[in-house]
């Protein structure tokens, strides 16, 4: 899907691999994920770990990567509104990142 695509894209990129080597690290890190604790503790050990900027950064990737498909749909926006809570990241953050990668 176009999603997928956008994620090996970002992982390309932020990792300054090639797309094929990107995909391996994604389909890996399905796997994990699998095995992963749940959202809330998942995102309390990132928002204790990473700073703020990061934070923020974390979540324009988030809706790059939910926008991709070119489709806005409400269970994707609920799980945004939840995570980026969870970072501790507000309601209005969450839109300024959403608007920042609709921009480019």
């Amino acid at each position: 899907t176009s999603e997928i695509s956008s994620i090996d894209t970002e992982l390309s990129q932020h990792f300054s691999m090639d797309i094929a080597d990107a995909a391996v690290l994604r389909e890996q890190a399905e796997k994990l994920e699998q095995e992963a604790p749940d959202t809330v503790r998942f995102t309390r050990a990132i928002k204790e770990k990473v700073e703020l900027e990061k934070r923020r950064k974390i979540l324009e990737t988030l809706w790059k990567i939910t926008l991709a498909d070119g489709k806005r749909e409400a269970e994707e926006d609920s799980l945004i509104r939840l995570v980026s809570s969870l970072l501790g990241l507000t309601d209005i953050e969450s839109a300024r990142a959403r608007q920042k990668v609709t921009k480019k």
